[in-house]
């Protein structure tokens, strides 16, 4: 049985790999550009579930301090998720593309080799039984509510 922690983190290799290959495709690849646009809303799938499941009863305990970082950082990706976002519907490949997604993997690396070793190490034993089932669950065909945007985004926007 695959644990909580293990499907998070493959979440973070499946997105780390969307990432490369938009890196490696050539410029204006509509396929690439497909992919990723579906890793961006992965990820931003993931923050959700981060945000609104996991961290909720950890906050309390030894993870607190870590938390705090992880969402100040969902905070920094926020804007460059949308931004990427604009530009790939947009179509025609720009330089700024490249540097927001540069910009974007430069806060990834870090944060998900955080996450990995201090949430996620603690995730799947603060998430025994139900609440780590239905994470699960979630994770295997959830879909995040339209319009939801992480917990910094929300407060620098005003509406959280």
């Amino acid at each position: 049985m695959t644990t909580l922690a293990q499907t998070l983190q493959q979440e973070h290799q499946d997105i780390d790999a969307a990432f490369a290959a938009f890196k490696a495709a050539p410029a204006g690849d509509a396929p690439a550009a497909a992919a990723m646009r579906a890793a961006l809303a992965a990820l931003r799938r993931h923050i959700y579930v981060e945000e609104t499941m996991l961290f909720p009863p950890m906050r309390q305990g030894s993870a607190f301090a870590a938390i705090f970082v992880m969402l100040r950082e969902h905070g920094q990706m926020w804007p460059l998720l949308d931004e990427l976002d604009t530009l790939l519907d947009a179509g025609a490949p720009t330089p700024r593309t490249a540097a927001l997604r540069t910009e974007l993997e430069q806060l990834l690396a870090p944060h998900n080799d955080k996450e990995e070793k201090i949430v996620y190490s603690l995730a799947d034993a603060a998430h025994a039984g139900a609440s780590g089932e239905t994470m699960l669950a979630f994770l295997a065909s959830g879909a995040m509510p339209a319009g939801w945007a992480c917990e910094r985004a929300r407060a620098q926007r005003g509406t959280g």
